[in-house]
């Protein structure tokens, strides 16, 4: 069971004039909370920095728009951190903690730890001072690969995807120690869930999820491939405005699809009948069914071999054999969390066994 503490002003029936709520620097949430500062705004909700007035700690608020379905992922959001932290009570796993939630003023609120930028935001800003690639090299992103490894292990072991993995959504507790977590738990769905045909985000959505194939976990690890390729050229691999052109761009960059996924529900939406990826009537071209094959050197390991200084990064070639082992088209093929981690690769930035979940 769920309690979700409902908070009214005894002199006021809560009622808002609109959907968002758009609170000032200054303004105090529950009696409890101060806003300072508005750091991030999207479709489903708004996220504030904000100091407990209790606990003289600042805080991270979550307040999600008021609409039925925003508030039904709100609770499901609450419920799943319910499920981490009940399973990881001393935060062992790099997943953001839940600190408070409650209903106010027609709008569900989470209160979380407060974490610094996004690695989407630090990446872009060391991009523009000529940084990105001294800071992304084989050591950082050894330890965020081992950090989210771990904590997809731990959540797949308690049956959660989390089906949002992106690099918006991992940021940075410590930038110099190396440290990060995995954010945003709203879009995580459980095994035994009703699994929408709608989930990651289209530039790090994997193949299986586009051609409406059954999907598990694996998407997970699919997406943390997709940050990984993304630190190291400074922009995402599968950037396209279409999901047949990311479809298109994902064989090129991963090799062929399996026979099974050619035949898969929507497949006739991507591929002729002798497997070739078609797009009909694209943009700023005569309208037709045009065949998208691939371009000369648009492999994963030709990119990286051109573009990835091994003297700044690193080591190179057991680093690929990592990368492509989690961006195999074939989620039959590609490894789990815990095969994941125990790469050759990873041995020098594995972390030290973690209490088993209770």
């Amino acid at each position: 069971m769920l309690n979700v503490p409902f908070l009214f002003n005894p002199f006021f029936n809560g009622m808002e004039p609109t959907q968002h709520l758009l609170p000032n620097h200054g303004d105090v949430i529950a009696n409890e909370y101060r806003v300072d500062a508005l750091i991030g705004q999207g479709t489903f909700a708004s996220v504030y920095s904000a100091t407990s007035i209790q606990h003289s700690k600042r805080v991270g608020v979550k307040i999600l728009v008021n609409d039925k379905s925003c508030f039904d992922a709100g609770l499901n959001e609450v419920h799943i951190h319910s499920l981490v932290q009940q399973n990881d009570p001393d935060g062992h796993y790099h997943i953001l903690r839940m600190v408070d939630y409650f209903y106010t003023r027609e709008h569900l609120f989470i209160v979380t730890e407060l974490l610094n930028n996004s690695v989407f935001d630090h990446y872009m800003h060391l991009e523009t001072l000529g940084r990105r690639a001294d800071f992304y090299n084989a050591e950082t992103l050894g330890a965020l690969s081992a950090q989210m490894l771990d904590a997809f292990r731990f959540l797949h072991g308690i049956e959660i995807t989390h089906c949002d993995v992106k690099s918006t959504n991992i940021c940075i507790l410590n930038w110099a120690a190396r440290q990060f977590k995995l954010i945003d738990l709203g879009s995580a769905t459980l095994t035994y869930d009703a699994h929408s045909s709608y989930v990651q985000s289209r530039w790090y959505r994997a193949p299986e999820i586009i051609l409406g194939c059954e999907y598990g976990p694996k998407i997970d690890l699919w997406s943390l491939g997709c940050v990984l390729a993304e630190l190291i050229f400074g922009c995402c691999v599968f950037q396209f405005p279409t999901s047949v052109l990311v479809l298109a761009a994902q064989r090129a960059a991963c090799g062929p699809f399996p026979l099974w996924m050619t035949a898969s529900p929507l497949a006739d939406l991507f591929f002729t009948t002798s497997g070739i990826i078609y797009e009909v009537d694209p943009p700023n071209m005569t309208a037709g069914i045009y065949l998208l094959r691939d371009s000369p050197n648009s492999s994963l390991s030709s990119m990286i071999d051109a573009r990835v200084d091994p003297t700044v990064f690193g080591e190179v070639l057991s680093f690929k054999s990592f990368l492509q082992s989690l961006l195999t088209i074939d989620p039959n093929n590609r490894l789990t969390a815990s095969d994941a981690i125990e790469h050759v690769w990873l041995a020098q930035y594995r972390l030290l066994p973690q209490p088993p979940a209770a």
